[in-house]
């Protein structure tokens, strides 16, 4: 089932500015998709349009093949904002027991999950604190307990890792992945940060003042772009010459062995061999970096 449809959906402004174009894609249930693109680009835009708080210009979505009303929305997602806050005088288990209610979710559940959201998110032992006290990064991670605390079926998620340490950073990263594989929550994430989306991401869409320049899974983008996998050897010379690195095109992964041999035929002592293939970063500015047309 697709999670997320839309249609030719659009956004102008009323100064005129058009902050989404056109915009038409899919996502499928259960995964996690990467929305990338700079700052201004049209990522907020295209969430606060897909939860209910912002109304298009022109084009239509539905979620999980139905159209809904904003009440439906926000029963059946989350939403973690850039600039979510909390209430500081109260402590985090308190801060998920109110927005819990608003749910109508029972007290007990709430006090259940909340306590292992915070204890996932390595806040164990700092429930009953007011968050007042937290570190930046701590008040990130009860956003996001707070967001997923309804269990939703949708989740989005604009720049969950703003703040984090690189641990901190790593453990959000993670739960995202464990939520959508084990409760089979959809996630819809705007980030600029590339090593977590190339890391989590099933599939990505990248967009740029408005317009989705391209969508698709990693190896999809690549191949578009004519770019393929690279197998590198790293070799010594049987001459003493010092070490020498090869590389070779790779279309399938049986020409490996074939250039491996290769390399032993000529002598030489083979010291490290990878294969690799262009990364989020790489695809980012060759989507993004202008040279593609609109």
């Amino acid at each position: 089932m697709k999670a997320i449809a839309t249609n030719h959906l659009a956004k102008q402004y009323d100064q005129g500015a058009m902050a989404l174009a056109d915009l038409s894609l899919e996502v499928e249930e259960g995964t996690v998709f990467g929305f990338l693109g700079p700052n201004g680009a049209g990522k907020t835009t295209t969430v606060r349009i897909l939860n209910g708080t912002l109304t298009p210009t022109s084009g239509s979505f539905t979620l999980f093949s139905r159209q809904t009303d904003p009440q439906d929305i926000r029963l059946l997602s989350g939403t973690l904002s850039e600039t979510a806050r909390m209430y500081e005088g109260l402590s985090a288990l308190d801060n998920l027991k109110f927005f819990g209610s608003l749910y109508d979710l029972d007290t007990r559940e709430i006090e259940k999950r909340g306590r292992m959201l915070l204890e996932k998110l390595g806040l164990k032992g700092r429930e009953e604190d007011k968050v007042g006290t937290y570190s930046t990064g701590m008040k990130k991670r009860v956003q996001l307990a707070r967001t997923l605390l309804h269990q939703p079926k949708l989740l989005f998620l604009d720049e969950p890792t703003s703040g984090l340490d690189p641990e901190a950073a790593g453990e959000v990263s993670e739960l995202i992945r464990t939520v959508a594989r084990e409760e089979g929550t959809t996630v819809f994430l705007c980030t600029h940060n590339l090593p977590m989306a190339e890391k989590i991401c099933d599939q990505v869409g990248f967009l740029d003042r408005g317009h989705l320049v391209a969508f698709g899974t990693r190896e999809e983008l690549t191949a578009r772009l004519g770019k393929g996998k690279v197998l590198e050897i790293t070799v010594r010379s049987s001459e003493g010459r010092g070490d020498d690195i090869i590389y070779h095109p790779v279309n399938e992964e049986s020409e490996i062995n074939r250039h491996l041999r290769a390399a032993m035929d000529r002598g030489g002592i083979i010291l490290e061999s990878k294969l690799q293939r262009p990364g989020m970063e790489e695809l980012y500015f060759s989507y993004v970096g202008g040279k593609n047309e609109k």
